[in-house]
């Protein structure tokens, strides 16, 4: 693998639960994204290797993302400090994408709050 073109930064996002997978997951990406709690430091735009590990079905993939979102401290709705990346048009995030779709059917569009919005 050539290393040379892979972003600066890694980050990885065990998705464990339906709850974590919903409160995580940022639909209105143009192409879907995750929000990961964190205390580092991002700004907008910053790419990120994002290591994505799926427990139901056991799957591992790792995805150029960009910051697309940026919860700069806990905030009086009780939402963590982190960023939110973007994932891109590429097949492996489009694949990440149809698994936490399918993980969230039926409730994807709920009003309950998430990490994001």
């Amino acid at each position: 693998m050539d290393t040379s073109s892979l972003p600066g930064r890694m980050m990885a996002l065990q998705l464990k639960d339906k709850t974590l997978i919903y409160n995580s997951y940022m639909p209105f990406l143009e192409f879907g994204g995750l929000f990961v709690p964190t205390e580092d430091p991002f700004k907008l735009g910053d790419e990120v290797l994002l290591a994505l590990e799926f427990e139901d079905p056991p799957e591992k993939k790792f995805l150029r993302t960009k910051v697309a979102w940026i919860n700069p401290a806990r905030t009086s709705a009780n939402r963590p400090k982190g960023v939110g990346l973007a994932f891109g048009s590429d097949e492996i995030s489009a694949s990440a994408r149809h698994l936490i779709e399918a993980a969230l059917a039926g409730i994807i569009r709920s009003e309950r709050p998430t990490f994001t919005l």
